[in-house]
């Protein structure tokens, strides 16, 4: 009787010291952050939680924002405990299909930037924000006699024509959120006509938002919108940087979640509660990550203008899809296009009847085939909600943006034979 007594303690000690090592080994893995930011701009908030706790490992994983809802979609998600980025449309995303974490974190969103926050309560905080704007090359503009421009419209102006550049929404979030503050502060058709306007005068589509600010840091390209921690950075290194803030423009804040498939739940924990500290505060002001800390109001004093977030995620997929075929894949035909315009504007007395030919054609050249009525529909909306619509691969969604594409190439047809007219007169 005693030998099975001791046998049952034994397996009992056996099982307790098994579960606290299977505990130990859950708790030890490694962190995994998954980022829309690049790695080197969160390298030293990292390195100083490594500081406080030097047992834990933290690897850093970037992604796009839809490339990283596609790795979060996935059944094993790489065992990603932490999510970090500015992209209200990746944690809406992410709630809406419960794979969040509920963080309740302590630290409470200042006041002053709650309104800029997306709804989201208890599963996301904010940790810093930014602002964007113009950023600028003056040894550029200077060499090309160019003024510095300050504003979306400044970027219409003939004098800039191949001297700018931007990303896509489609590749970069932070692109999508200036596309919509244009589209909701200037109206979805006076916006459009607005960037299919700047679209005539940009010389290259850059494939991501960061190279946006090396092609300017580089002297490759005059001006463009960035997001203010990429100029930020590049004034520390070069002196002829310039960079406005755009008017009326948003705020952005920089989110950080857990996942809830997170097999490191305390020490995800650990690391929220380090970029709310204090001392996580002061890294991110220091930091290259140059975002503004939840003690620095100065900015967001100064930004009125409140970002409709349902209206961003009911149609994110459509203006994304939108842009690529009004302005990405016929950048080109805008351009000679828009230079056309251009060189005929130049032309001082021109006859009525040519100077309203000259306005309709650029109607035409700034025409996009989708109504106003249509961006705020719930049924056409829906559409391009699922993941392949996003990628122009569900046959609805296709056979719609081939009508796009149809119209889009009459609309620019229609323009060039108005101003061929207008050449032969």
């Amino acid at each position: 009787m005693a030998k099975m007594n001791i046998i049952k303690t034994l397996i009992t000690l056996l099982i307790f010291l098994l579960a606290k090592a299977n505990a130990f080994a859950a708790e030890s893995k490694p962190i995994v952050i998954l980022t829309t930011f690049s790695e080197h701009t969160i390298s030293q908030q990292v390195e100083q939680y490594r500081q406080l706790f030097p047992d834990t490992e933290v690897r850093i994983i970037f992604r796009r924002t839809r490339t990283a809802l596609r790795l979060l979609a996935k059944d094993d998600a790489q065992n990603i405990d932490i999510i970090i980025s500015s992209s209200p449309v990746l944690f809406n995303h992410l709630s809406t299909n419960k794979q969040l974490y509920a963080i309740n974190s302590p630290h409470q969103v200042p006041n002053w930037l709650s309104p800029h926050i997306i709804d989201i309560s208890g599963e996301i905080t904010a940790f810093g924000y930014s602002g964007f704007g113009l950023m600028a090359n003056q040894q550029y503009l200077s060499s090309h006699h160019l003024p510095t421009p300050k504003s979306w419209e400044d970027l219409t102006n003939a004098m800039y024509f191949h001297h700018i550049t931007m990303s896509t929404p489609s590749r970069s979030g932070t692109t999508s959120l200036m596309v919509e503050n244009i589209l909701q502060h200037y109206g979805w058709e006076d916006g459009w006509r607005l960037l299919m306007q700047i679209g005539g005068n940009i010389a290259f589509i850059s494939s991501r938002s960061f190279g946006v600010s090396e092609a300017i840091s580089k002297g490759l390209i005059g001006a463009a919108p960035v997001i203010d921690s990429y100029a930020i950075n590049s004034k520390k290194v070069f002196n002829y940087i310039d960079f406005n803030y755009l008017p009326n423009s948003i705020l952005m804040p920089a989110y950080v979640g857990i996942a809830k498939k997170s097999h490191s739940i305390v020490n995800a924990k650990n690391f929220v509660d380090f970029l709310l500290s204090d001392s996580g505060q002061r890294v991110l002001e220091k930091s290259s990550m140059a975002k503004h800390s939840l003690n620095q109001p100065q900015l967001a004093e100064r930004k009125s203008f409140i970002l409709n977030k349902q209206l961003l995620h009911r149609r994110d997929a459509l203006v994304s899809l939108l842009f690529d075929q009004a302005i990405t894949e016929q950048l080109h035909q805008l351009n000679s296009t828009w230079s056309s315009i251009h060189q005929l504007e130049a032309i001082t007395n021109l006859p009525s009847e040519v100077h309203n030919k000259l306005l309709l054609a650029k109607q035409y050249a700034a025409k996009v085939p989708v109504t106003a009525e249509q961006s705020n529909s719930p049924a056409y909306l829906a559409q391009f909600h699922s993941d392949g619509a996003k990628r122009g691969r569900d046959p609805i969604v296709a056979a719609e943006i081939q009508r796009w594409k149809e119209a889009l190439k009459k609309n620019l047809q229609q323009a060039n034979h108005l101003l061929n007219q207008i050449d032969q007169e």
